[in-house]
Formats: structure tokens, C-alpha cells, sequence
């Protein structure tokens, strides 16, 4: 299992403000399309980092799934949920990810981050890991491990409640208190 927020890592992410915010790969799949994205961007990005040899990790897709649909309507363009997977496509080819993305139900942004840039800067270490972005790039919350869908709904409540009170731009206010 590699190391993804070894120290070294981390200080080249913090001293190359350059390369900040992040550009990660996007692969043609479904709910994916070829590209970029960048993180962090206008609204609240949730993150899952995964490695599709994982058994937590397909345990933990269609809870993401669920709160993706849960979390849609409400958010629309200001939310981007995306995974992440340290796999090359030397290692990994894009049909086998593309096949293991369809059996497990993905339908969202999946994305090649070979050198773990992003999950360097966020020391993320392990998987699953989901995390919960906001537009400034800071990580509002985190979770090592299988997580239900309301937790992660509620985490991202939480970060569009926290931005809509700082910016006053994006989301629709939550019904009901959210603890994350």
C-alpha cells in the first residue's frame, strides 16, 4: 500500500503555491467526462480517494452514490464529487477502470492522480478517505473508512451552510440543524 501524505509530499505541494489550486485527470466514463478538475474550485468538492483492489472502497461507492443523489438537487453546479485514484494508467488501463467503475455503480467524476498530489496536500493517508473541500480550499472534514451516506450529506451540509454564511454566493440553506 503506498504512503499518500508522506511529509516530503506535503512540503513540495505547500511550496509550489504555483501548481496551487490542483488540476487533477479526468477519465471518460460514465458520469465523467475526459479533462480537468480543478481543486479546489467556486463551490464544495467532496473527494473520495479510493484503489479499485479495495474492498471498502467498492463498500463505500454506493454510499457515495446515495449522498451524491441526496445532495444534487439542493447544491446543483456548486457541488463537484469526484474520485480519486492514485492508479496509472500503466498499472491500472482505462478500459479496466472504466469496467470496475460501471460494475460498482460510479456515475460521477473519476480521476487519475498518479503522484497523489491531492492527497499529499490534504494529508490523506489510506482508503477509502472521503473528504469534503470547501472553495478555499481548506478540508472541512474527513473520514477514513466506509461511511454512511447521512454523514456524509450532513458533512456537506455543514460546508455549504459555512460558505453561504462567508460568501453569500452558492447553495440553498439546510432544513435543519447538520452536525458533521
Amino acid at each position: 500500500m503506498p504512503s499518500l501524505g508522506d511529509e516530503p509530499a506535503a512540503e513540495q505541494a505547500s511550496d509550489e503555491e504555483s501548481e496551487w489550486p490542483l488540476e487533477i485527470a479526468t477519465l471518460d466514463a460514465r458520469g465523467s467526462e475526459a479533462g480537468t478538475i480543478v481543486v479546489p474550485n467556486d463551490g464544495i468538492t467532496v473527494a473520495e480517494f479510493f484503489v479499485t483492489g479495495c474492498g471498502h472502497c467498492q463498500a463505500q461507492m454506493p454510499r457515495l452514490a446515495e449522498a451524491r443523489s441526496r445532495l444534487v438537487d439542493d447544491y446543483g453546479e456548486d457541488l463537484t464529487v469526484v474520485s480519486v485514484t492514485y492508479q496509472s494508467s500503466d498499472s491500472l488501463p482505462d478500459d479496466e477502470l472504466r469496467t470496475w467503475w460501471r460494475t460498482h455503480d460510479g456515475n460521477w467524476a473519476v480521476a487519475r492522480d498518479p503522484e497523489s498530489s491531492l492527497a499529499a496536500h490534504y494529508g490523506i493517508i489510506g482508503y477509502p478517505v472521503t473528504a469534503v473541500i470547501d472553495e478555499t480550499g481548506e478540508k472541512r472534514w474527513d473520514k477514513l473508512g466506509v461511511e454512511s451516506s447521512d454523514t456524509i450529506v450532513q458533512a456537506v451540509e455543514a460546508a455549504f451552510e459555512s460558505f453561504d454564511e462567508t460568501s453569500g454566493t452558492a447553495g440553498t440553506e439546510s432544513n435543519g440543524p447538520t452536525t458533521a
